[in-house]
């Protein structure tokens, strides 16, 4: 069995270090054709979600040639993941209809009256708790139908019967903007595979979950709901070069749930097998296998994507920077960063605002050294967000900084410019605009995105700030004029954000 997650749209290679490249669609569909087995009645290729969103090619293309090339690679089912909605539910599901394979979430649900709600009515059991895209609770009575298929059942050739049903996050109500996604709900994963998962059991040999909860939340899971024998992961981008097993009451040879997952955006391809008697699993190994563009590319798979490719190149490979060293990515969650500064200024730029506030979770890729291209910055801030204007107080901006602080370890986590402060007990203390310290009475401009003045990230503080003004500019396009106009630009900390220390149950989560 194989699997993938967090591809966010890596279609092309990519280099981790430089002069050397990974990933790839091409490389992978070669890989896949090498190691798949003899006997391809006995394998299964799984997706653990957020095929999209990343680079150009999804700016440009929505989605459609990933779950094009993912059918011709032969995947047999894959989950929902939160970036999957970031158009919302009609666009995901055109963009569907490209996968020739189910795209499964037993806890995605949508009003029953939208056209893109196509499942049964959602029971009673799963609908318990449920909550809108910005978290308000659905009334009882308002009916519900399923997003998506919720599991599916193969039949293997060998007559082995495995049930896949798939998880989606429930921090979509936070983490994907609210407009599009008007009419979504989200139900707790645990409480819907408890119901679930018995059914399954009568149905089928095997049981696997395809999940975008992430590493920690799929421990909880089969913590707290047995009967799974594999839980294929994804969304906190994690790379386990081995299994981890939960012991559980779940009836096969090891006695628990075992997790994989396989990093992100392409660069691992996941191999997991499970060893039977008869057609109980009793025992299991897993590693991650490197996709090499180096090792082979599949030509047709590259010969589809040359033109897509090509019709790109006008606009993403103009040059736009010259980096003397590559810029970090890294620790985006945890502090202030040279590359975080940089998104900042520009979003304060554009709004010609005293602050400007970014969430580092939209910050998405590091900068190449060297040549730094339009597509490059693409694909560091990926996401189709306009910079809005919001004028507010000052005793609300602190408001605002207290809960950016208390993001610290959270894709919420702010990135500012033009203001320094220090989290100093999950709170923004020493706070400072343009060199001086914040007066309560006085009114700021904050430039930020669209994505934050409607509540993502939980940043609901913004709608009680007033009608934002809207500039017409994306953040990408904003961020390749800004490097145009400021070839000297010097990607460097600056004493933006200082901590003293927080709750630790603040930190540690590394979700995407």
């Amino acid at each position: 069995m194989f699997h993938t997650n967090d591809t966010h749209a890596q279609l092309m290679p990519f280099s981790r270090k430089q002069g050397h490249s990974i990933g790839g669609a091409a490389a992978r569909a070669s890989l896949l054709a090498r190691v798949r087995d003899r006997d391809p009645s006995r394998t299964l290729l799984l997706d653990g979600g957020d095929v999209f969103q990343g680079t150009p090619y999804f700016t440009f293309y929505r989605g459609l040639p990933d779950y094009t090339l993912m059918t011709r690679m032969g995947y047999d089912a894959g989950v929902v993941g939160n970036h999957d909605l970031d158009d919302g539910p009609a666009a995901w599901r055109r963009a569907d209809a490209a996968a020739r394979f189910p795209v499964l979430s037993a806890n995605l649900f949508g009003a029953a009256e939208s056209v893109w709600a196509k499942g049964d009515t959602v029971s009673l059991e799963d609908r318990k708790g449920a909550q809108w895209v910005g978290r308000a609770k659905v009334p009882t009575q308002v009916p519900l139908r399923y997003l998506a298929q919720r599991y599916v059942i193969r039949l293997l050739d060998s007559g082995l019967r495995v049930a896949i049903f798939g998880l989606t996050t429930p921090e979509v109500t936070t983490i994907v903007a609210v407009r599009p996604n008007a009419g979504v709900a989200v139900g707790d994963p645990v409480a819907v595979a408890r119901g679930l998962v018995p059914e399954l059991r009568r149905q089928a040999d095997l049981v696997i979950a395809v999940t975008h909860l992430g590493v920690n939340d799929d421990r909880k899971l089969a913590e707290r709901v047995s009967g799974i024998d594999l839980i294929v992961g994804g969304h906190s981008h994690t790379p386990l070069r081995k299994p981890i097993l939960v012991h559980n009451a779940t009836p096969n040879g090891y006695d628990g749930t075992v997790i994989v997952q396989a990093g992100s955006r392409g660069e691992y391809l996941g191999r997991i097998a499970l060893y039977l008697e008869g057609r109980r699993p009793v025992r299991y190994a897993g590693s991650l296998l490197s996709v090499q563009p180096s090792q082979g590319e599949d030509p047709t798979v590259s010969a589809f994507l040359k033109p897509l490719a090509d019709s790109m190149s006008v606009l993403m490979d103009e040059a736009v920077y010259h980096a003397d060293s590559s810029v970090s990515s890294a620790g985006l969650r945890d502090g202030e960063t040279p590359l975080g500064n940089f998104v900042a200024d520009v979003a304060r730029e554009v709004g010609h605002a005293d602050v400007g506030i970014v969430n580092s979770g939209g910050i998405r890729a590091p900068l190449p050294q060297g040549k730094v291209t339009a597509g490059d910055i693409y694909t560091v801030v990926p996401f189709d967000n306009e910079v809005a204007v919001v004028t507010m107080p000052g005793w609300q901006l602190r408001e605002l900084l207290d809960f950016g602080a208390r993001r610290l370890g959270k894709g919420g986590f702010p990135q500012v410019s033009g203001v320094s402060f220090t989290i100093r007990g999950d709170h923004a203390t020493d706070i400072k605009v343009g060199g001086r310290v914040l007066e309560s009475d006085r009114s700021y401009r904050v430039a930020t995105i669209d994505f934050l003045i409607g509540g993502g990230d939980g940043y609901t503080i913004f709608a009680k700030a007033g009608k934002p003004e809207r500039t017409g500019m994306m953040l990408r396009d904003a961020a390749v004029d800004f490097l145009q106009r400021n070839p000297d630009y010097a990607f460097r900390k600056e004493g933006r954000i200082h901590w003293e220390g927080s709750t630790p149950g603040l930190r540690g989560l590394r979700m995407r």
